[in-house]
C-alpha cells in the first residue's frame, strides 16, 4: 500500500536541481586530478547537499530533494554509469528544436543499454532522509530523455533503447524504495518536444514504474538549459493519453507561460495531483508573494484545492544561490497567503 503522508494544503516543493555552488566545480576537476582523497571528495559533496537541505528547510519547502548535486548533470550521472552509452567519445548535439546552437558533448549509444551497477541513488536518497526534518522525495531523469540526449548508433528502432533504459532504471528505483523512498518523481522535459511519440512514452513510463507502490509524479515542461526554454511544443499535444501515465501526479511549468495549459485540467477529466509551477526559473527577478499567491488563485479555477501543489517551473541549478532561496522563499509565503485566504490554516 502506498503511504499516506499529512501535508498542508496546497503543498510546496521543489522540482529537483538547485543552485550548483562554484566551489563544486572545483572539487570535482580538483579529484579528477588526484589533489583530493576519495574521502574528501565525498565530504565535499555531502556538505553541499546539506546546504541545500538547510536553504529548502529554511525557506519552508513541504516536499524537498537533495538538489541533485552530487549528479554531474541530470543526464550523464546516469548514463556514464550504465553499459550502452559510450561517454568517450562524445557528440556535439543539438539538446532542443529553439535554437540549434544549444548544444551538449552528449554520449553514443554503441551497445544494448543495461544495468553495469548500482547508479547509488539509494544511498543518496538515504543521506537526504537522515538529514532533514521535511519530506524528501527522489527525482530520477526518465528514459526519453536519457535517450534523445545521446547518438543512438546501436538500436534499429529507438523505441527500444528507451524501453531497456527504463528496465535499468526501474531495478534502481526499487532499490531505492527498499530504502525508505515514498516519493518519486521522474523528469521528462523532452515530452513536448516528441508529441507524435506520446501513446508509446506513456507506455515506456508505465513500464518504468512498474511495481513501485509509492506516491509518482512525472514532471515535463519545455526545457531548461541555462535558463532558456529548449522546445516548441505545447502540452495540448500531449493530452489527453499522457493521463494515462501510472502516477498520482502531473508537475508542469506555468509561470513562464502565464498560465497557459492550465485549461486542459478543465478540458480533460483527471483525479490526478497537478504540482503547478508558480515560479519562473528563466526570469531573473525575483517574485513577490502576492505574484506567487496570484499564479495559485489561476491554478485554483482549474484545478481543486486538494489537488494542487505548487513549485517552482523547473529546476534551479542554473541561477545564484541567493536568487533560487529568495523564489522558493516567495513560493511558501505566496501558498501562506492563499491558504490564509480560504481558511485553510
Amino acid at each position: 500500500m502506498i503511504k499516506q503522508t499529512s501535508f498542508p494544503p496546497i503543498p510546496t516543493t521543489v522540482v529537483g536541481s538547485y543552485s550548483l555552488p562554484k566551489w563544486l566545480d572545483v572539487v570535482r576537476d580538483d579529484y579528477q586530478k588526484g589533489r583530493l582523497t576519495q574521502a574528501e571528495y565525498v565530504e565535499a559533496h555531502d556538505n553541499a547537499v546539506k546546504s541545500c537541505i538547510k536553504d529548502h528547510e529554511r525557506a519552508g519547502v513541504d516536499i524537498i530533494t537533495d538538489g541533485e548535486l552530487r549528479r554531474e548533470t541530470m543526464v550523464y550521472f546516469f548514463s556514464k554509469r550504465m553499459d550502452g552509452f559510450d561517454m568517450a567519445h562524445p557528440r556535439m548535439k543539438a539538446i532542443g528544436d529553439l535554437d540549434p546552437s544549444i548544444q551538449m558533448p552528449d554520449p553514443v549509444i554503441t551497445g544494448p543499454i543495461r544495468r553495469k551497477e548500482s547508479l547509488g541513488m539509494a544511498d543518496h536518497f538515504r543521506f537526504l532522509k537522515e538529514n532533514t526534518i521535511a519530506h524528501p522525495k527522489l527525482t530520477c531523469t526518465g528514459p526519453q530523455m536519457l535517450v534523445k540526449r545521446a547518438t543512438n548508433e546501436f538500436y534499429a528502432d529507438e523505441k527500444e533503447a528507451v524501453f531497456d533504459a527504463a528496465r535499468v532504471l526501474n531495478h534502481e528505483l526499487k532499490e531505492c524504495v527498499a530504502a525508505g523512498c515514498d516519493y518519486i518523481q521522474i523528469d521528462e522535459p523532452v515530452w513536448v518536444g516528441y508529441p507524435r511519440d506520446i501513446e508509446w512514452l506513456v507506455k515506456a513510463f508505465n513500464h518504468l514504474v512498474d511495481g513501485l507502490k509509492v506516491k509518482l509524479a512525472l514532471h515535463i515542461c519545455y526545457g531548461n538549459y541555462q535558463l532558456k526554454r529548449l522546445f516548441k511544443g505545447q502540452y495540448e499535444e500531449l493530452f489527453p493519453q499522457i493521463l494515462n501515465i501510472n502516477a498520482h501526479q502531473l508537475s508542469m511549468e506555468f509561470a513562464v507561460s502565464d498560465g497557459v495549459g492550465l485549461d486542459l485540467f478543465r478540458r480533460y477529466s483527471t483525479q490526478k495531483e497537478v504540482v503547478v509551477g508558480v515560479i519562473d526559473v528563466k526570469d531573473e527577478r525575483v517574485e513577490t508573494p502576492e505574484v506567487v499567491a496570484l499564479r495559485i488563485r489561476r491554478a485554483l479555477e482549474y484545478i481543486p484545492v486538494e489537488r494542487l501543489y505548487v513549485s517552482p517551473d523547473c529546476g534551479m541549478k542554473f541561477m545564484p544561490r541567493d536568487r533560487a532561496f529568495a523564489k522558493l522563499k516567495a513560493m511558501v509565503e505566496g501558498a501562506r497567503l492563499v491558504r490564509k485566504e480560504l481558511r485553510l490554516e
